[in-house]
């Protein structure tokens, strides 16, 4: 009987340590299943710094500044929470993080780590069929050089596309718009300016005509004879809205 009441006890008490984590991390939960990345990260950083941290946090918090490309820190938070997790998802992003942040051996340590524990997954056997690639992409020349034009902001821009003297490129530099919750960062709109014949350019704008929404527009492109143009929208508009299974919201090629 005294055995029976110990378990008991070891049940009822495990059970309210794990009530009280829910407890604790249900803020940042709610934000993290609404894609609100960067409060997700604020509010899980809280518990850290409360003493109030567990692999559960360590982990979420990875995930979340990984979510948001904040590399520094989704590299310091997967190695935390690997020191209590074998979970192998997590030690790929961890080789991720390690590689975006130019640690290249350490990345490649942690790959052959994730190779090991699951050789059938395809990214172990494409790492393994060419472990040093990365030496190999560094020892080549530079064929390009990359530098800022005077229309780029310091928000997103990307996309660009070109026809008849016209550049077309995505933004989020409309600062006038609600901010976006998985980054804090404005809605993405669709711009056009002008190329002179000189390499010299407009000022950027909003794309004429009821193109861009309150929500996502992104990349343009265009048919072959250049007389339709296609670029992709957030499934809110006009009565489309849709989710999958993961609560993502789908998006819609729109001509």
């Amino acid at each position: 009987m005294k055995n029976i009441k110990l378990l008991l006890t070891l049940i009822i008490l495990s059970s309210f340590s794990v009530t009280a984590q829910n407890k604790s991390t249900e803020k940042a939960d709610k934000h993290f299943a609404k894609l609100q990345f960067v409060e997700a990260a604020e509010a899980y950083a809280k518990l850290v710094d409360k003493g109030e941290a567990d692999a559960y946090v360590y982990g979420q918090l990875a995930e979340a500044n990984y979510n948001i490309f904040n590399t520094v820190d989704a590299e310091k938070w997967y190695a935390k929470a690997l020191e209590s997790s074998t979970d192998p998802e997590m030690r790929f992003k961890y080789s991720e993080m390690l590689k975006a942040n130019g640690k290249y051996d350490a990345s490649n340590q942690q790959m052959q780590k994730f190779a090991a524990a699951n050789p059938s997954d395809e990214r172990a056997k494409a790492f393994l069929a060419n472990p040093n690639y990365l030496n190999d992409i560094l020892a080549k020349e530079e064929k390009y050089t990359a530098k800022n034009l005077e229309f780029n902001s310091e928000a997103s821009d990307f996309g660009g596309t070109l026809k008849d003297g016209k550049l077309y490129f995505t933004s989020a530099r409309n600062d006038s718009r609600r901010t976006y919750g998985w980054n804090d960062q404005p809605f993405l709109d669709i711009y056009e300016l002008t190329l002179a014949e000189d390499g010299t350019y407009s000022e950027p704008n909003l794309i004429k005509g009821k193109i861009n929404t309150k929500y996502h527009e992104g990349i343009v492109s265009f048919s072959p004879d250049g007389n339709t143009m296609y670029f992709s929208r957030e499934s809110f508009f006009d009565n489309m809205y849709e989710k999958n299974e993961d609560t993502n919201t789908k998006l819609s090629v729109i001509q």
